[in-house]
């Protein structure tokens, strides 16, 4: 993707103003073309960057929250209370329901290191008060960037493609050993595949592959760099880095000898065997 579109993109979500469910539809219509994976990528990207900026402030406003969700229940407004707190403030829903929730565990004098809101977030039906309870069952129902649903389907979304990766290196007939076996072997960092026969995209040799089911933008890619493919290419040699819904063309250093980077795995591999290079159909 070029810088000029990214950009594009960063700028309807940082002048939205909403919850990001509806920053997704918004971005949907703004660029139909662009995936909806590559934009759902890009925007937790965006929102991850602002939560850590952002929420240690709003830890500090946590009564102030409080007081206000309190004022809501008095006045009886509809259900939906924290939900409207949170686009008042610009915080995702759970979020704020776990500000909510650690106010209310601590004036219940429960030490906050024996209660783990998430279990709560998970199982809204263990809350002792019925009205928080519903309120914070909403909050996971229209957050789609920090509820239980969008962790579980962010999880499912990763394995399905690490699925895809093994797939498609079968049907291309490469040998490769995946990450549980190196494991096994005593490795503690490893890419998703280590290939047993070394071999050549568009001239380039690999020796392993790793993936990612998101976008990667400069940030991204620098810190995946540091804490995983460089010390892929210092074990196992040059390698290939996917990133399955995109990345910032910016990130790609043409003169770069430790990996390349692709949106998918290429077809056009060949084997490198003793000198020669194959490919599916015979020695080249």
């Amino acid at each position: 993707m070029n810088p000029s579109l990214y950009n594009d993109i960063v700028i309807v979500m940082r002048t939205f103003s909403g919850l990001s469910t509806n920053c997704a539809r918004k971005l949907q219509e703004t660029f139909p073309n662009i995936s909806t994976d590559t934009l759902y990528s890009i925007l937790c990207l965006e929102y991850q960057r602002k939560m850590k900026c952002n929420y240690g402030k709003s830890q500090s406003n946590r009564n102030r929250y409080w007081d206000l969700f309190n004022k809501g229940l008095k006045t009886q407004d509809r259900p939906g209370i924290l939900l409207k707190l949170s686009e008042m403030f610009d915080i995702p829903p759970c979020l704020m329901a776990k500000l909510i929730l650690q106010k209310y565990f601590d004036d219940q004098d429960e030490s906050s290191s024996t209660v783990n809101v998430n279990n709560y977030l998970k199982n809204t039906y263990t809350i002792p008060d019925a009205e928080i309870a519903y309120e914070v069952f909403l909050c996971t129902v229209f957050d789609n960037l920090y509820s239980p649903i969008a962790d579980a389907m962010k999880m499912s979304l990763g394995q399905q493609y690490e699925i895809k990766l093994h797939k498609e290196a079968i049907q291309l007939g490469l040998a490769f050993r995946d990450e549980e076996y190196l494991r096994k072997s005593g490795y503690d960092k490893t890419p998703d595949l280590k290939l047993e026969v070394p071999v050549a995209i568009d001239g380039f040799v690999i020796n392993w592959i790793e993936s990612k089911a998101l976008f990667a933008d400069e940030e991204v890619h620098k810190d995946y760099m540091k804490s995983q493919y460089l010390s892929y290419w210092n074990r196992f040699g040059p390698g290939l880095v996917i990133y399955w819904f995109g990345y910032l063309r910016t990130i790609v250093e043409p003169s770069d000898k430790r990996f390349i980077i692709r949106e998918d795995l290429p077809k056009n591999v060949k084997k490198v065997l003793y000198g020669y290079t194959s490919s599916a159909t015979g020695i080249q």
